[in-house]
């Protein structure tokens, strides 16, 4: 594990830029680098996008993050175990941990034929098989049933999580169902924060865990939302109104052929769909990849991500 001036460096850096949460992991660091917060991170119906954009954070190592700042017990992309293996840091989690531990969910949660569409782990029932009973498959939603009401809080990663995405596109025959919509049937008094994005800036997760962690064990008070569920200080703001290209839209200056992009292109893209004017979110000013640039700033239009119905507004497959 890094040194704790390292971590600390660290965690300032990335703090400050995200605005308040830096005096409390100042005050507290020692806890947070106990692992005072066992995190199991259940994957159901996903791309593993969420997982891969904090993988890449641009302030956080691996290490730093899962082995410092939070005691990561599963994360079925991350971990190294496997088979019965993992199952069993789950459980030993549940036992040693119950009500401290938080459950982070990243993508939809099929309802539909049973819920088996997403399974880890085993039951102890069986299923017959091609002449052989095999032990049965367990279900993501029954890991949940389990898991939902011993946890001190929940957070819902990205858009499939927190609001149904690209999975209930097509959900007739897997029942897809935001993760968010499951836990509340589980337990509807379940603590929820939602991290909007498809998927989201790692700094979006890693601000909204570390504030949930400091608010569950009582260092600060409880997260501002605003009515999505999402940590305010990163989606307050309209992606239009920091845009450096809304010059362009006041003075109507709009790229209407991509034939005929320019050099240093500033024109505005909402002629060219861009969702900027009706989504939430600090992508202009934070920026992607250490700095470097973000869907506009490479001559993208927005395509509203953070938005809960933002995959209405795709291409249906035919």
């Amino acid at each position: 594990m890094p040194e704790k001036d390292e971590i600390e460096h660290i965690a300032s850096e990335h703090l400050d830029a995200a605005g308040e949460l830096a005096p409390e992991v100042h005050e507290h660091l020692d806890e947070l680098l106990k692992g005072a917060a066992p995190v199991i991170w259940v994957q159901g119906q996903n791309c593993t996008g969420c997982s891969v954009t904090l993988f890449s954070s641009d302030h956080y190592s691996l290490r730093d993050l899962f082995f410092g700042k939070f005691s990561l017990r599963y994360h079925p992309t991350l971990m190294s175990s496997e088979g019965f293996q993992a199952i069993d840091q789950i459980e030993k989690t549940e036992r040693e941990a119950p009500g401290r531990y938080l459950v982070v969910l990243e993508g939809t949660i099929p309802t539909g034929e049973g819920e088996e569409f997403c399974t880890f782990g085993l039951t102890d029932s069986t299923k017959h098989l091609m002449g052989r009973d095999f032990p049965a498959d367990r279900t993501a939603f029954d890991w949940l049933v389990e898991l939902i009401p011993g946890a001190e809080a929940v957070l819902a990663v990205g858009n499939c999580a927190a609001f149904g995405g690209i999975p209930t596109m097509e959900s007739q025959v897997t029942g897809a169902t935001s993760a968010t919509d499951v836990v509340e049937a589980i337990d509807g008094s379940k603590p929820v924060i939602n991290v909007a994005g498809c998927p989201p800036h790692p700094d979006w997760i890693i601000g909204t865990l570390i504030d949930l962690l400091l608010w569950v064990d009582g260092h600060k008070g409880e997260p501002v939302l605003d009515d999505r569920r999402c940590l305010l200080q990163f989606y307050e703001a309209k992606i239009h109104d920091q845009c450096p290209r809304k010059p362009a839209f006041e003075a109507k200056r709009f790229l209407t052929d991509w034939n005929d992009v320019q050099p240093d292109e500033d024109r505005c893209l909402l002629r060219m769909g861009c969702r900027g004017p009706s989504t939430r979110g600090d992508c202009p000013t934070r920026l992607w990849n250490f700095g470097t640039s973000w869907c506009v700033g490479v001559n993208a239009p927005c395509q509203g991500c953070t938005n809960p119905d933002f995959y209405n507004k795709l291409p249906h497959p035919k």
